[in-house]
């Protein structure tokens, strides 16, 4: 059974500060880091093997479990050829990435499984230094052949395997060993160095075993646990209930994690089932809450709740193969009937939505600063009309 006394003081404290929402997608660190005064969004020279990631208080209390809702029941397990959080939710504290954005602002690239990088001046070669000494889940030592077989796939994946990120790595041309701990990626032709090291970053890179690989065919969607380096592993799992991790005691970030173990419960985002779970004290923490249940929330002692975006496509979606959806007239006729502006203030209350593609208008960019993309121009931009009251 859990401790309750220190159940309910681990939910006040998460309540009371802003929790990360990325958890899993930066790959399962839920503590803050070091600071790393003066460094840009990516580092020339990086920290090296002594940065570790630390909790910013001087005295961090360890233990408690987590119990966190969030739609978890994913159609496979196959983490590379997703693109949903009931992915990434779950499973992305058992893993770790090459390189990953820092927590405390999700922008800026640190290491991870990679110590530290170097770039070559023309920026057509990336090598990577492994840390020493960090173990699989199962024991097997973490090496510079697993960080191959894991890219070689994701870049060039096999017959049958679909990969939403290989497009950022088109002009990977070699992957190759230098030695046990460092690899290096040739490029075909320069890309800009932030690309490269976001693509890096991104948090459904995560480094698998060459064995794992091997052994399941260099499939893994019906893989549910595939050990990986993070700093949780898997325990227990009920499908479309619960997903129960528990702390690895070898984590090569020494330290942590703080929890003795994480909770996913499978709640669906802006629904009751997740906004009652979170208000009765089931769960700890929640994302996607209903407009209705965050007001609550705001008006509960020792709770909290913040807005964020999200790469996230919420959409309905037509049957083409039926009739009349098979016609591209009707579509079309579809497409200019429904007024999206209505539509999405009329969900507000129930699933908040922005409108629009993932340059969203909280972004900086303009126009005239996006002219100059390849297939843009500012003859392709309606001109912006003036909200008068009557228009």
């Amino acid at each position: 059974m859990h401790d309750h006394k220190r159940r309910d003081s681990l939910r006040l404290a998460m309540n009371r500060r802003v929790f990360l929402a990325t958890m899993g997608g930066a790959a399962g660190s839920i503590v803050l880091g070091t600071p790393l005064p003066g460094r840009r969004a990516w580092a020339e020279q990086p920290a090296g093997a002594a940065f570790k990631l630390s909790a910013p208080e001087p005295n961090p209390k360890y233990g408690g479990t987590l119990r966190y809702g969030v739609l978890s029941a994913p159609a496979h397990f196959d983490v590379h050829q997703s693109g949903t959080i009931s992915n990434m939710a779950p499973q992305g504290p058992m893993y770790d990435n090459l390189i990953r954005r820092d927590p405390r602002d999700g922008h800026t690239i640190i290491p991870d499984l990679a110590s530290h990088w170097e770039i070559a001046p023309d920026t057509k070669t990336y090598t990577f230094f492994l840390r020493q000494g960090v173990q699989f889940h199962d024991g097997a030592e973490f090496t510079a052949e697993d960080v191959k077989a894991t890219y070689a796939r994701i870049i060039w994946p096999p017959k049958g395997i679909s990969i939403p990120r290989t497009p950022l790595f088109s002009a990977v041309s070699e992957i190759n060993i230098r030695d046990r701990y460092t690899v290096e990626f040739k490029l075909s032709e320069p890309r800009p160095t932030p690309f490269m090291l976001g693509a890096f970053a991104s948090g459904w890179n995560i480094i698998v075993r060459k064995k794992t690989l091997e052994d399941n065919n260099y499939n893994l969607r019906q893989v549910m646990d595939f050990p990986g380096t993070g700093p949780f592993r898997h325990k227990k799992r009920v499908d479309k209930e619960v997903w129960i991790m528990e702390r690895n005691p070898d984590y090569w970030n020494e330290g942590l994690p703080y929890l003795d173990g994480i909770e996913f419960y499978h709640l669906a985002p802006f629904s009751t089932d997740m906004g009652g779970a979170l208000l009765s004290g089931k769960v700890d923490y929640a994302r996607g809450l209903d407009p209705g249940t965050a007001k609550k929330v705001h008006t509960t002692p020792g709770m909290g709740s913040t807005l964020f975006y999200q790469s996230v496509i919420h959409a309905v979606w037509m049957n083409n193969r039926h009739k009349p959806f098979d016609d591209p007239r009707v579509r079309r006729a579809l497409h200019l009937v429904f007024d999206k502006v209505v539509l999405v203030d009329l969900i507000q209350e129930t699933a908040p939505m922005v409108l629009g593609g993932f340059l969203y208008p909280s972004q900086s960019l303009r126009p005239r600063q996006i002219s100059w993309r390849s297939g843009w121009g500012i003859s392709a931009i309606p001109p912006r009309r003036s909200r008068k009251h009557g228009s």
